[in-house]
């Protein structure tokens, strides 16, 4: 979890934040997961774009839900979680709320996005890195089998 920031370029001509804002949202959220991620394999160097080496990815797919509106002065918070793994992808989670805290505020939005694990010499999906999963488990608090698909 931790709070977003909203700045007045992010806002349309009725004062909301833009729809499009809110996958830069769900990207900062995503960067701060990887963060933690890194912490728990014990990563200090990172490849371009903040991740953790061998765990490069592309997004094939991004949803949002909007709730309700976001204005400009609103305290906005955000948590992202991963829902499940496959061989060579994940689905993470996001949500956002507004209010003093996450635990206490109202959804203002929440969507997911895939990520498949991408090798960008032969540009083509690979199998996920060894070391995913459990540092998943791990930084999530569930186990490895509540994440696998079906």
């Amino acid at each position: 979890m931790r709070r977003l920031e909203i700045r007045y370029q992010d806002l349309d001509p009725y004062g909301h934040v833009n729809n499009a804002v809110y996958l830069q949202f769900f990207e900062s959220l995503r960067f701060a997961y990887w963060r933690a991620l890194a912490g728990v394999v014990g990563a200090t160097e990172f490849e371009a774009g903040g991740i953790i080496p061998g765990g490069r990815y592309v997004i094939a797919e991004t949803t949002v839900r909007y709730r309700s509106e976001l204005l400009f002065g609103d305290e906005l918070h955000g948590a992202a979680s991963i829902r499940s793994v496959g061989n060579s992808s994940f689905v993470m989670d996001y949500e956002l709320r507004k209010g003093v805290s996450f635990e206490g505020g109202a959804p203002v939005a929440d969507g997911s996005a895939v990520h498949v694990f991408y090798d960008m010499r032969s540009r083509r999906s690979r199998p996920r890195p060894d070391w995913f999963l459990p540092a998943v488990a791990e930084l999530e608090g569930r186990p490895e089998e509540g994440f696998l698909l079906d």
